[in-house]
């Protein structure tokens, strides 16, 4: 189970916590159905529309949701209640350029919520909330996945100011009449073999993680995958790791042990030698900042539609640590799924 932080404002956040849903806006756009958004991602690739759906699309049925009003701070106990679905009914301040929506249902709601400042009152927290601080930097998106770290210390957090949940009255469920559901996007134009922009790459790997054979092939048991996210935020510039895995499984110690880090790094086209350096960079960071320098929890992994000679060769040679990069070339099968092949160099 992940957590994640939903964004809301002075406009929205009341609707949102009286009917029981969460919208992705799309500000350019008020589509009349889910193709429009993906003609217009076809027609600009520039734009962030994949990038926006992919976030949304890492929501997963009983997913742990806090709701972060814009200055004010954040809100909770939510779960994610089924998949996300397109539909333009209007609510309140809700309109058409917020189609696609996820079911929330309260949990715990607590009336005085978390103070943003809080979340760096202290060294411990300050060292939970790092993805938060580096989101915020950068610019908080509609979603935000934090680690089971802070997600606890969010819920200590509102326990500490509040005491005890309350009761909310006057809550409506989302009546979904007109919601289209089983979204499927597509990956390509013209029946190609790759990918039309990296999102879409990353969207897919999003979509399916933990239960897609593919992805036992890339990152091992399906079950013992804690936590994954995507374009994870790590420094101040703007760099962002492009998937991060926590992995943990308690068959052999008897508690549960987090026991491997998956960092990939995911090439649109051919990935070169400056691929490995990205990877290795992100896994020294990761090593450092989250596996409490144990280098050898941490698998560097790329995945691209190709390899070139000096990638291979530098991947080879690099000593990291004592696991090898894995490599992997994907291809676009059907323009709605995606086959997965590991690259041997030894």
């Amino acid at each position: 189970m992940n957590s994640h932080i939903l964004i809301t404002d002075e406009s929205t956040h009341e609707t949102v916590v009286k009917n029981s849903f969460w919208a992705l806006k799309f500000s350019d756009l008020k589509p009349k159905n889910i193709n429009e958004i993906i003609n217009a991602q076809f027609q600009n690739t520039k734009k962030p529309y994949y990038a926006m759906l992919c976030d949304f699309f890492s929501l997963r049925d009983g997913d742990l949701i806090f709701l972060y009003k814009r200055q004010v701070g954040f809100f909770g106990i939510y779960k994610i209640e089924g998949d996300p679905f397109f539909d333009t009914t209007m609510y309140d301040n809700i309109d058409e350029s917020f189609p696609i929506r996820i079911k929330i249902k309260c949990i715990n709601y607590f009336e005085k919520p978390v103070p943003e400042e809080l979340l760096f009152s202290t060294k411990e927290y300050e060292s939970r909330f790092w993805s938060w601080f580096y989101r915020k930097i950068q610019g908080a998106r509609g979603v935000n996945t934090i680690t089971p770290e802070a997600a606890q210390s969010l819920v200590e957090l509102l326990i500490k100011i509040n005491g005890n949940s309350i009761t909310l009255s006057n809550v409506n469920l989302y009546n979904t009449t007109n919601a289209v559901t089983n979204i499927i996007l597509p990956l390509n134009r013209n029946n190609e073999s790759q990918v039309f922009i990296e999102a879409a790459l990353r969207y897919f790997i999003m979509k399916y993680i933990k239960m897609n054979d593919f992805s036992e092939n890339i990152f091992g048991k399906n079950e013992d995958i804690e936590w994954f996210a995507n374009n994870v935020p790590y420094h101040v510039s703007g760099k962002n790791i492009d998937i991060l895995v926590y992995h943990k499984n308690m068959r052999y110690t008897g508690y549960p042990l987090r026991y491997q880090y998956s960092v990939v790094e995911l090439k649109k086209d051919k990935a070169d030698e400056q691929a490995i350096s990205q990877v290795i960079n992100y896994s020294k960071w990761v090593a450092s900042r989250l596996a409490n320098s144990e280098i050898e929890t941490v698998q560097p992994i790329v995945i691209a539609y190709d390899f070139n000679e000096n990638a291979i060769q530098k991947a080879k040679m690099i000593e990291f640590n004592n696991r090898k990069i894995k490599l992997f070339k994907y291809q676009v099968c059907n323009n709605s799924d995606i086959s997965f092949r590991e690259i041997k160099y030894d």
